[in-house]
Formats: structure tokens, sequence, C-alpha cells
């Protein structure tokens, strides 16, 4: 419940701090990417997946069951791709499909590229207790 909560926050932070010259910028690229929240179906650890929420605004908003939310800026840098600034490094990554219910990211990493798939998340959602 403090997760949804925090998100409901950051949501309410982000509207109230966007300028409409970026909202005009993003709006004229819109698409199934923006606008949902969009949870990793199979995540590397056993751990749930993380939550990514593409605003139309340039703000993406990262959460987690098991760490604090985080907001960052993203843009698209081509048709199929997107990047994103994460604690000072540049993300990289490539739509490799999206649809009104599912998203694949190709993300570099490194010299490596890692595919991510996500879903769209079913609501209500509340995230397991995570043990300590």
């Amino acid at each position: 419940m403090k997760n949804l909560t925090r998100m409901a926050t950051a949501l309410a932070l982000i509207g109230a701090v966007t300028t409409s010259a970026q909202a005009t910028e993003m709006l004229a690229a819109p698409g199934p990417l923006t606008g949902r929240v969009w949870v990793e179906t199979n995540p590397s650890s056993s751990l749930p997946g993380v939550m990514m929420v593409f605003l139309p605004n340039g703000t993406l908003l990262m959460d987690s069951c098991w760490e604090t939310y985080a907001l960052r800026s993203w843009t698209r840098t081509a048709p199929d791709a997107i990047a994103w600034d994460e604690d000072g490094a540049k993300i990289t990554a490539k739509v490799a499909s999206v649809s009104e219910t599912q998203l694949t990211l190709k993300i570099k990493a490194g010299k490596d590229t890692v595919e991510h798939r996500y879903t769209l998340a079913k609501v209500p959602y509340v995230c397991p207790d995570m043990k300590r």
C-alpha cells in the first residue's frame, strides 16, 4: 500500500511540473508505450519485476516492490528507440515490440544487449510481502 501511495504522490508532482513545451514535444509521437504501467514479466531474480511508466511529458517513473520509486528523464531517440538517464548514465533501448498489452525492450548494458519483457499491469496490484 505504501508503494501505491508513493506512486500517486509522484504522479501528482509530475503533473505539477510539466511545461507545455515538454508536453507538446513528447505528445508528437504518441503510441502504446506511454501512459501505461509496464511490469517486467520474467525478471532475472526471483523478486517481482520492475514497474516502468513512460509519461508523455518525458518523465519515466520506475518502481519495484523492493526499492523506492525513481523519477527519471526519458526521450524517444528514434521511432523504435528510447533512452533515459539513470543516475548520470545514459541507458539506451530498442523497442523491439510494443502493443496495447505487451512491451519488449532490448536494453544496452555495457557491451551486451539484454532483452526485457513487460506486460500491462493488472489493477488492482499490491506488492507481496517481501522477506527481510
